[in-house]
């Protein structure tokens, strides 16, 4: 997914939008949009205009300043996620979004399913979302390297711990005999010390999956609720697929907005992106995740690089380096 930065006489329009969006939230501009906001200045728009003095603007005003659809259609999603960053949107947002999005002649799937979310349809919202998911990619990936419908099938009996392939587990554990600073055995290191079932073993991710736990590793983002926002951010700007952009509000949605879009019980963080430097470490994983050159959740071929070094890897696929600040990363709970 192209990641863009808009041009600065343009962003003095674009962040009153953004603004009147995060102020029309259910309780109000609180921590979780100033974050974002803040992070969006600093990192995508290059501002540093005062939110709390900037006027209104009209649909059809931010219209008139906005010539490149790309831009547009950015300046869209970045306010459906703002949208979401403490719950469902709220009525008042929804229809901002959605007028904005007229004005600008935008077409983004992401303001039908959220209207489908505020309005509480929440089946229909489940499954319009699940059909432009990662799920997609996960579906793909186990049809062409698992063995079509079969393959899929055991996917979801073996992430159902209802089958086991013992050969197909072993493998992935052989992965910890390479040498040490190779992808397989820090992917290895990266399920294991999570206690984290391996492929074939009972509960274990598909193997059309794995790539997520891939990005983890060569994005070098750990296994808590904050690696997971970043890594979906990551995935998002790697991604290829039209709807790429659902990778990173699945992890939004269950992560932040407080409202789980995975098939396990979890305890949830509602706008957790609010805490100090979060918002930033994600806009970073999207920016690095969008300069590399390959789409890991496309059939990517992990086995052709496991017994490489991680560096060699990193380099190959064009993955910029972990900013120091953006590593620090501890669990919550």
């Amino acid at each position: 997914m192209k990641f863009l930065e808009p041009d600065p006489q343009f962003s003095q329009y674009g962040i009153r939008a953004m603004v009147m969006v995060a102020n029309a939230a259910e309780n109000g501009l609180g921590q979780a949009q100033k974050s974002l906001l803040a992070a969006a200045q600093k990192l995508v728009l290059h501002t540093e205009i005062d939110i709390e003095k900037l006027p209104t603007i009209t649909p059809e005003e931010l219209a008139k300043h906005c010539s490149d659809p790309a831009i547009a259609r950015q300046f869209i999603r970045g306010m459906v996620v703002m949208s979401l960053v403490e719950g469902p949107a709220s009525p008042a947002q929804l229809k901002l979004i959605r007028a904005f999005a007229k004005a600008l002649n935008v077409e983004e799937p992401a303001v039908n399913v959220i209207k489908k979310l505020t309005e509480k349809e929440l089946l229909l919202f489940k499954l319009d979302f699940l059909r432009r998911s990662q799920a997609v990619d996960v579906v793909g990936n186990q049809y062409h390297e698992q063995g079509g419908i079969i393959g899929i099938a055991k996917a979801i009996f073996g992430a159902s711990g209802l089958i086991e392939d013992p050969v197909l587990a072993s493998k992935f554990r052989r992965l910890g005999d390479l040498p040490e600073n190779t992808l397989g055995n820090h992917y290895y290191h990266h399920c294991a010390d999570n206690h984290f079932a391996f492929p074939g073993e009972k509960a274990g991710f598909p193997v059309g999956a794995v790539f997520h736990d891939f990005g983890h590793v060569l994005g070098g983002y750990k296994a808590t609720q904050e690696g997971e926002l970043q890594v979906g951010a990551f995935q998002a700007g790697y991604g290829q697929r039209e709807d790429s952009f659902f990778t990173f509000l699945s992890v939004l949605l269950t992560y932040s907005a407080g409202i789980n879009m995975v098939p396990v019980k979890h305890q949830l963080f509602p706008g957790l992106i609010g805490k100090e430097g979060l918002a930033e470490k994600i806009l970073i994983a999207f920016q690095r995740g969008a300069a590399m050159k390959v789409d890991l959740a496309n059939n990517w071929d992990f086995w052709a690089y496991v017994e490489l070094p991680i560096e060699t890897v990193r380099q190959e696929f064009a993955v910029p380096p972990l900013p120091e600040f953006a590593a620090v990363d501890e669990p919550l709970v």
